[in-house]
């Protein structure tokens, strides 16, 4: 790895350039006030530093950055030479980089490098759009190369992966390519949502009532909505999705475990609640017996495993204090007294407390400090010509 000349900044190492990006960007009013990315030209570029030279020059210029402090680092990773930098988005007025549509922008800068480099275009969803942009911004000879190449008219590429589904493939070790065929073989094996569970359940998969909708639980438990599964597993590997409404149909008279929802069962039945832990206010006495003084277990209704009240108003705290009042007098009265006692670790929670109310304090003064330093020393420079800070 190489570290590449930073610019605007005066600390000698990676991590501490990027940590003064960081110190510099205080100004803003953002919590993003870095922005990482990286330039990967094609192998077949044969003059690479060339070619990444002229990407960072239109970069700069699609997004205004011409002035803003970098660091960065070029190496080498899977035989392809590729060049990463950090840049501060906070100007010196205070004011953020605009980094609306980011995405196409740099798709922009990508197309016109590839033009001039004798490349055929990458292919992109937003190729239609990038034609336009190019030809309001004067490059016309790019934008008709585009639609010479055919990129215009496509069809649009779609990852086989989101970020998100990679880093939950790396984490279970399950393909999801192979939890889509599965999914997409249950469905044509089946007519109905009953069939389609069983036909899910014969390839170790299963069906439960999510949150948005029912999912396909895989061997490592992670749950994949199963109009989406079902879609991207019909695009990927027939051709043609099938639409959501369409699994939405076929699933709508299928009735879930208890009603509502499959993955109830696992959860603790009325009447099913264990022996009251030791050091539970409530005693030795089980939950379900109707005493105890656990701060869920007074009174209330009998079939709930908090004996409390169901539906909307016994929730609410008027229902909760008629409970209270409830309570004979010797239960009241040890319930007061265990609320009221006086606990000996409290001293040292309020020591804490005032500890990290001090640090805070200090933090914040240091950071007032930094800011009007800064501010103060603007424009300055030392005898080589770096930024005072």
């Amino acid at each position: 790895m190489e570290v590449v000349p930073a610019r605007g900044l005066g600390s000698a190492t990676l991590v501490d350039q990027v940590r003064e990006l960081v110190a510099l960007s205080l100004g803003g009013r953002t919590d993003r006030p870095i922005y990482h990315v990286h330039c990967d030209p094609e192998p077949a570029i044969r003059d690479n530093a060339a070619a990444r030279s002229r990407w960072w020059a239109l970069f700069e210029a699609e997004f205004d950055l011409t002035g803003q402090p970098y660091c960065g680092a070029v190496h080498l990773k899977e035989g392809r030479r590729h060049e990463h930098r950090v840049y501060g988005l906070v100007r010196p007025s205070g004011r953020v980089v605009d980094l609306a549509w980011d995405y196409p922008r740099r798709e922009k800068c990508s197309r016109i490098v590839e033009f001039e480099f004798g490349m055929p275009p990458v292919p992109s969803k937003h190729a239609r759009a990038i034609a336009r942009r190019l030809r309001q911004d004067g490059r016309s000879d790019v934008a008709d190369w585009l639609v010479a190449a055919g990129a215009t008219e496509a069809e649009r590429p779609i990852a086989p992966l989101t970020p998100a589904e990679r880093l939950g493939q790396e984490r279970t070790g399950i393909d999801l390519d192979d939890v889509r065929r599965a999914t997409l073989a249950a469905w044509r094996a089946s007519e109905d949502g009953s069939g389609f569970v069983a036909a899910l359940r014969a390839r170790g998969l299963d069906l439960r009532q999510g949150r948005k909708g029912p999912v396909v639980v895989d061997a490592s438990g992670a749950a994949h909505l199963a109009t989406r599964l079902v879609g991207a597993a019909s695009r990927r590997f027939e051709g043609r999705r099938i639409v959501a409404a369409t699994v939405k149909a076929r699933l709508s008279s299928h009735e879930f475990e208890d009603g509502t929802d499959a993955g109830s069962r696992s959860r603790a039945k009325p009447g099913e609640a264990g022996a009251v832990a030791p050091r539970d206010p409530g005693g030795s006495r089980a939950a379900g017996d109707g005493g105890g003084l656990g701060v869920r277990r007074f009174g209330g209704c009998p079939d709930r495993v908090d004996r409390g009240g169901g539906g909307r108003d016994p929730r609410g705290p008027g229902a909760a204090l008629r409970r209270l009042r409830a309570l004979p007098a010797v239960r009241r009265a040890v319930l007061r007294r265990r609320l009221t006692a006086f606990d000996p670790t409290l001293d040292r929670h309020l020591a804490a407390l005032e500890r990290v109310r001090a640090a805070a304090e200090r933090i914040e003064a240091e950071a007032a400090y930094e800011r009007e330093r800064a501010w103060a020393l603007w424009g300055f420079t030392d005898i080589w010509g770096l930024p005072l800070t």
